[in-house]
């Protein structure tokens, strides 16, 4: 859904600099963002290097 959703907001281009976001939706898990960054940043890495373990401590459970 959100890769149509991105199809029209190309089209429309109404975002000159490129930056847009969309809100979650309640099926998708948060995710503390900054931990995230500086983890992979300190381990020289990106997100999708990690393994599921190591994703799992990033993860909000409500």
């Amino acid at each position: 859904m959100q890769r149509k959703q991105l199809g029209k907001f190309d089209e429309a281009d109404i975002f000159p600099d490129g930056v847009f976001a969309f809100p979650p939706t309640s099926e998708e898990p948060k995710v503390k963002i900054r931990a995230l960054g500086e983890y992979c940043k300190q381990k020289g890495v990106t997100p999708d290097q990690l393994s599921k373990e190591e994703i799992q401590q990033f993860l909000v459970v409500d």
